[in-house]
């Protein structure tokens, strides 16, 4: 009965859609619940709000979470005229981000999809074994990508085949967070701030973000006989360990380690995290190349890395685009940490850092911003 319900309310909405005017100026950010309040799209939000000639809300799918007028229960009268009369939609990974997405009407639709990170490792058409019908039918759905830098314009196009006018050069609106002063940032980011802080006690953080990956056969581990070697460097040290797994992999055992679980972490903004690091250690999380903004210590360990290029891929020479070295066994990353606790960054990370980034100004939501109303 639920299902024949289900599909009667989508057959509705799919003829409804197709009747209902667009409105030009109206734009919709579909989030689950406030949790997903994070990242390109909150920062893209937060600037879009500020023109008064756009009406953009948030549609959320939980009605807890809607406490202010620019949020919108999507099951409520008020968030299903939103949802038919929105020509912009914004999303940050796929047309799933979107309730109902399989009744729209996408050719009266403008779909900014401002993705979550810059990429290194294969994506869409570049992934093996893909499937081309279902991938060429999602991407097509797209109207626009943002991208960082123009080489990260020139890998985007290779893996979505999007025009260079779909394509906008404009910066990730998340990485705004990295560059502003403590007196900007904003008082429920500051909360998340004043946790760490608080955690920490003035103490070093070394944070530790690896990817998610397709085999948990190849998911980070550590022995006894590591743990104790790298407990014994941190305490000599007077660092924390600040963990933040991706959530879709399964935790890391790091046995008698006090470390800093920061999925505790009032805020979930990632950019938090990063700003309070003083070194930060991944493999091949593209989380880095958001950290080279902050001019900060960056460390590899990555003891998988042939399984990794042999099932996944890289966009780049993974050697060529990396910072530092490539550790792959457990004792070259515990003297590359430790080195890196006490040094500056390399003249190789700072071309790195231009490479990745056309724009230093944490300017980007606003640069995104002026493109979407370029284009009402």
């Amino acid at each position: 009965m639920k299902n024949i319900l289900f599909d009667l309310f989508q057959l509705i909405l799919k003829i409804l859609d197709r009747l209902f005017p667009k409105t030009e100026n109206t734009i919709i950010f579909p989030l689950y619940s406030f949790n997903d309040y994070k990242d390109n799209r909150r920062f893209l939000f937060d600037s879009l709000s500020k023109f008064q000639e756009i009406d953009c809300v948030i549609l959320f799918f939980r009605k807890q979470d809607v406490t202010s007028s620019r949020h919108v229960n999507f099951y409520s009268f008020k968030g299903l005229v939103y949802w038919l009369r929105s020509r912009y939609i914004v999303i940050d990974h796929g047309t799933s981000d979107i309730p109902f997405s399989d009744s729209l009407d996408y050719n009266r639709r403008k779909i900014i999809n401002v993705w979550h990170g810059i990429s290194l490792k294969n994506l869409g058409y570049r992934i093996k074994d893909k499937n081309v019908l279902a991938i060429k039918s999602e991407f097509e759905k797209y109207s626009s990508m943002i991208c960082s830098s123009r080489l990260d314009f020139l890998a985007m196009q290779s893996c979505f085949r999007k025009s260079k006018k779909e394509m906008w050069l404009t910066g990730l609106p998340r990485n705004d967070l990295l560059l502003l002063n403590d007196s900007q940032i904003p008082n429920d980011l500051k909360s998340g701030l004043n946790w760490i802080e608080n955690k920490l006690n003035q103490r070093k953080m070394v944070l530790y973000m690896p990817t998610w990956r397709d085999d948990t056969f190849h998911n980070p581990k550590f022995d006894e006989h590591e743990i104790t070697k790298l407990q014994l460097l941190l305490k000599s040290e007077d660092a924390v360990l600040g963990v933040k797994i991706h959530p879709n992999a399964p935790p890391i055992d790091f046995g008698s380690i006090p470390t800093l679980n920061l999925s505790d972490c009032p805020c979930p903004e990632v950019g938090l995290f990063l700003r309070k690091a003083d070194v930060l250690v991944t493999d091949y999380s593209s989380v880095w190349v958001d950290f080279l903004l902050l001019d900060r210590q960056i460390v590899n360990y990555c003891p998988d890395i042939s399984n990794y290029k042999e099932t996944r891929g890289f966009l780049y020479d993974y050697d060529l685009v990396f910072p530092g070295k490539i550790n792959v066994t457990f004792e070259s990353f515990l003297k590359d940490l430790k080195i890196s606790l006490s040094t500056s960054i390399s003249s190789k990370q700072i071309r790195i850092k231009h490479l990745f980034h056309a724009f230093l100004d944490g300017k980007n939501s606003e640069r995104v911003s002026r493109k979407i109303l370029s284009i009402l």
